[in-house]
């Protein structure tokens, strides 16, 4: 179960880095289509990095002694993942729903107090949990490692391949 939840954190994350790689690139007004096309990209990138790591964590499982054992020590190295990112994920989704829905001036809070913050601290947040993770399992630490490099490199790779220059 922490697994699914990781995944589905890395992804919706992967959503949005392709999203921030393609945001302020493009000064037309109606650009729906073409941030959910970022999107879309984020996920193409995301979605093969997260596969990497989670084929480790499959090679890991098969190459054990004791399966069991290693299964739980993965599991358990997903669950502290999931204390650091999960607090930080109800905050963006918080600040999210109040931009889209609030009132215009508490959307326009949400984005300078919250979102643009969070933004800035979200390689520090990714670390953090990754270093729960690997804490006490080496085991962990290669997958976990693996899953944050995955997670960092997807804005970086939408920006380069698909919006070096202004749209």
């Amino acid at each position: 179960m922490n697994a699914f939840l990781l995944a589905a954190l890395a992804l919706v994350d992967a959503a949005f880095a392709g999203f921030r790689a393609y945001t302020g690139r493009d000064g037309r007004i109606r650009k729906s289509e073409r941030a959910l096309l970022a999107a879309r990209r984020g996920l193409a990138v995301g979605a093969p990095a997260l596969l990497l790591s989670a084929a480790l964590a499959v090679t890991q499982l098969v190459t054990a002694a004791d399966r069991g054992a290693r299964y739980a020590e993965l599991d358990a190295a997903a669950h502290r993942m999931l204390l650091c990112y999960a607090p930080y994920a109800v905050i963006v989704a918080l600040s999210l729903g109040c931009y889209l829905w609030g009132p215009f001036r508490a959307g326009t809070l949400a984005v300078v107090v919250g979102l643009g913050p969070l933004t800035l601290v979200r390689p520090l947040v990714v670390l953090a949990g990754a270093a729960a993770a690997a804490w006490g399992s080496l085991p962990a630490a290669s997958v976990a490692a693996a899953a944050a490099v995955g997670v960092l490199v997807v804005e970086p790779v939408v920006h380069r391949h698909w919006y070096a220059e202004p749209v």
